[in-house]
């Protein structure tokens, strides 16, 4: 790891809920994957969301532990509501109930791709702030809730969720790996005046 993602995993270990925002090939999903690992080696039930199925696909493949449930979120809602479409308003009931029971069976809450749950049957129905709602009111103090995203890939929603907006702690990762600087450098230039 960069020494930039490193001191980000080290922060996350004493901050409870946190926004992790990042380009393209910063290490977003590498520190999400090694922050839910880490709690799932110490016996911690960790949800890990994203919104793509093949990259939960890819990770409950390659990053299978018995501690870390991979769900998209539409698979998340066909799994606690027992149905085959996705039904975000029983979805927020079903988490509304876990809250009030305290049975929600999750320590940790990872979310990967947090920019794309801004789609408008997700945010209309306030999903996200339930889960951390739960974790940040019913959870032990060590318990953690985070969302990594990128506010250049906008997709699945036309603007930046409600959640990430308002979120109290933001850390940004600048540090480009996966491309050369000539490909970060010709990839960014229509998008920023920020050098790569």
């Amino acid at each position: 790891m960069l020494e930039e993602q490193s001191g980000i995993l080290n922060f996350l270990s004493e901050q409870k809920t946190a926004v992790i925002n990042g380009a393209a090939g910063t290490g977003k999903t590498m520190i999400a994957i090694e922050k839910a690992k880490r709690h799932a080696l110490a016996g911690e039930k960790v949800l890990f969301l994203c919104y793509n199925v093949q990259l939960k696909n890819y990770l409950s493949e390659n990053y299978a532990h018995e501690n870390v449930d991979y769900f998209t979120i539409s698979g998340l809602a066909c799994k606690l509501c027992d149905t085959a479409i996705p039904n975000y308003e029983k979805l927020k009931s079903k988490l509304e109930d876990m809250y009030v029971f305290e049975s929600f069976p999750y320590m940790h809450v990872v979310i990967d791709e947090g920019q794309d749950f801004g789609l408008e049957a997700v945010e209309e129905t306030g999903i996200i702030e339930t889960i951390k709602t739960i974790i940040t009111d019913t959870k032990p103090e060590n318990a953690s809730f985070y969302i990594f995203y990128d506010k250049l890939q906008l997709v699945q929603a036309h603007k930046m969720p409600q959640y990430i907006s308002e979120a109290d702690c933001k850390l940004t990762l600048y540090r480009n790996c996966r491309n050369t600087e000539n490909i970060a450098t010709t990839s960014l230039a229509p998008l920023t005046e920020r050098k790569p």
